[in-house]
């Protein structure tokens, strides 16, 4: 018995090491010095994070495949804007207000606010994660922290958004990388313009008490039916591309292209979720812009976890009507103790399974879930990955040993590396990168591998991703040469 136990698991570590992929080989001698430098980051005991830094920052990184628009705007952005606007904030609450108050709450200009440090540094605080756990200070749970602050700016986020997309790019030429798709926004279908208070009722009821994929299918025919029947749905659909259109003149150049997701978001009533999963699948076919659908929030919010294989057989059913729409999900952006553990077991197994997602972001539980053996072996030939180590362990607690990274790397699961709201969390790709070396030593090889997934697993047309596949080849001879160089003169 013990024989055949030591063997199981002789049998099993076998497997995690064979699926483990080999690294490409050096194809020239700068790329060989490259990789060697990057060793050398970790010939002492702990990694030579400046050296990292220092490696990262010229290193070309492909493309930010996981990507939220009003989250990677840092908060002195925004504090611009609402000066812009002659807005203020008020003090107690840290929130946008547009005129002036006489409460008891004093309402400042930014100006004002800026002057008083205190004042500042607790709205930082507030609207993003900046100072969380470096004092003591009452605060929040991280999680509620991160989510929160989508309320304090959202008032402002889509005031300048040309002006902020550019910002976005400008940040990425800077770093770097030559490709963003992000998460803009919900294209902004209400549906209530299209069917009463109390025949929403009776549609939520009628999905959420659907047991079969085919029940669901029949009641989404008929909401279908009504959009398509009404003008203004598709109306509504063509504006949100055309102010897409002109918000996004300019932005692409020869060494930079930016595309675009939609989305649902998870916390709301199932008519209205499929609402913006239905006008986004339309605003996709609409524009070559808008490249995939997206679900997004809180998975852990009661309204999210009550509905969540309901929000999956929408995306089954919108697949089979419009299969050539890509499709990424948040899922498995949860861990122990977070939810209950039977809600462990199977959201990334559905995600892919029924939703038939392309890419998964987060992907965090995928050591509690149900069928993870069968999983590993579905993503590895489906899907890929979208890590985004800085959220996961600031919203999750998730980090080092505790992070699946290594599983989903030892199977060979294809592994893209985001920052997921690089503003809220302060950082950028260049520092999702560094963790990335730091706590699991990738190879050099693995990391470019890494490197052209995001490109690869990108939502672009195959002649798009030929076009930026070939600048990254000529951008890594460049890197491997400078980085040859600098090996040299380092002693």
């Amino acid at each position: 018995m013990r024989y055949l136990k030591h063997l199981s698991l002789l049998l099993l570590l076998s497997f995690f090491v064979g699926c483990t992929p080999t690294p490409n080989l050096p194809r020239n001698n700068d790329e060989s010095t490259t990789s060697a430098l990057y060793e050398r980051s970790f010939e002492a005991h702990f990694p030579n994070v400046a050296l990292l830094n220092l490696f990262f920052t010229q290193m070309p990184k492909g493309g930010d495949l996981h990507h939220h628009y009003s989250g990677s705007l840092y908060v002195e952005t925004y504090l611009e804007w609402v000066k812009n606007k002659g807005w203020f904030i008020d003090t107690c609450s840290f929130k946008i207000v547009k005129t002036k108050s006489n409460e008891a709450c004093k309402t400042l200009s930014v100006d004002e606010l800026i002057a008083n440090n205190t004042l500042y540094r607790k709205l930082l605080t507030l609207w993003s994660d900046k100072d969380f756990d470096n004092h003591s200070h009452e605060q929040l749970p991280p999680d509620s922290n991160f989510f929160n602050t989508f309320g304090y700016f959202s008032p402002i986020s889509d005031q300048y958004m040309d002006v902020g997309l550019n910002i976005i790019k400008e940040r990425a030429l800077n770093e770097n990388v030559s490709y963003i798709e992000t998460m803009l926004s919900r294209v902004g279908v209400n549906s209530a313009d299209f069917f009463s208070a109390e025949e929403a009722k009776n549609i939520n009821n009628a999905l959420r008490h659907a047991t079969t994929q085919e029940e669901v299918n029949v009641l989404l025919d008929r909401i279908s039916t009504v959009y398509a029947q009404n003008s203004a749905f598709e109306t509504k659909v063509a504006s949100f591309i055309k102010e897409l259109e002109k918000r996004h003149e300019g932005i692409d150049t020869a060494s930079f292209t930016m595309r675009y997701q939609t989305y649902a978001t998870r916390v709301v009533e199932p008519l209205q979720v499929y609402t913006d999963l239905l006008s986004g699948y339309k605003a996709v076919l609409s524009s070559p812009l808008v490249v995939g659908v997206n679900i997004v929030a809180p998975e852990n919010n009661t309204v999210a976890i009550n509905d969540y294989t309901l929000h999956m057989r929408m995306f089954n059913y919108l697949a089979s009507h419009y299969p050539q729409v890509p499709r990424s999900l948040h899922a498995g952006e949860l861990t122990i103790g977070m939810v209950e553990p039977k809600e462990l077991l199977f959201h990334i197994t559905q995600a892919r399974k029924i939703a038939g997602a392309q890419r998964i972001g987060h992907g965090v539980d995928i050591a509690y879930e149900k069928e993870s053996l069968a999983l590993l072996k579905e993503l590895k030939e489906h899907a890929a990955i979208e890590i985004n180590l800085t959220s996961n362990e600031f919203i999750l607690g998730v980090s080092g040993k505790e992070h699946p990274y290594s599983i989903y790397a030892a199977y060979g699961v294809p592994i893209v590396i985001s920052t997921d709201d690089s503003g809220v969390s302060r950082d950028n790709l260049t520092h999702e990168y560094v963790l990335l070396a730091s706590r699991y030593h990738p190879s050099y090889a693995t990391i470019k591998t890494y490197v052209y997934n995001s490109i690869d697993y990108s939502f672009l047309t195959p002649a798009e991703k030929a076009k930026v596949k070939m600048q990254l080849d000529k951008k890594f001879e460049v890197f491997e040469k400078e980085m040859s160089a600098l090996a040299k003169s380092l002693k």
